[in-house]
């Protein structure tokens, strides 16, 4: 039988691992494209998510978590929170548009933990959410500190002189 708990956690580790292996797809996609710096911080923002799946993964030690199919998961978003939406990103983004993007994706995070916390009837379910949207709230922080020490991109940021032709 799966607990409240369990399912909660198999959510929990699901967002995270993905947004991990999202993050890691946009920095390939970055280094194609000859945009490393921004690929260098995708892989940075992997490597965080990888941590912070550690950590959901060591809570869930001793609870036997479901394996959920694709549509079984209760996200209020197409995908997972934390995995960015569609279209969000260009070849040709900078740093900061990097770290909003991010930003965003941690806001989501936050505000599915907090959901949980508030909307869950289990105790240790709202316990545990509580706790993860109070992390997912200082990673929203130290995000916002970071855009604010980076530079915003100029208003034609995404104009590309070399534009790629394709001929017919």
């Amino acid at each position: 039988m799966t607990t409240k708990v369990a399912l909660f956690l198999a959510h929990a580790l699901a967002m995270e691992n993905e947004a991990a292996d999202r993050y890691d797809e946009l920095a390939d996609s970055m280094e194609v494209h000859h945009n490393l710096e921004v690929a260098e911080l995708f892989r940075q923002m992997a490597k965080f998510s990888r941590l912070h799946g550690a950590s959901v993964a060591a809570r869930a030690a001793g609870h036997d978590l479901p394996k959920l199919k694709s549509w079984q998961y209760r996200w209020n978003t197409p995908e997972p929170p934390e995995v960015g939406t569609p279209g969000g990103t260009h070849y040709m983004m900078t740093a900061w548009h990097a770290l909003d993007f991010a930003l965003d994706n941690e806001k989501r995070g936050h505000r599915f933990y907090a959901d949980e916390a508030a909307g869950s009837d289990d105790a240790e379910v709202r316990a545990l959410a509580a706790e993860m949207a109070e992390e997912e709230r200082e990673h929203v922080v130290e995000l916002e500190k970071w855009i604010a020490r980076t530079p915003k991109p100029d208003i034609d940021w995404a104009d590309d002189p070399d534009e790629a032709l394709v001929a017919d």
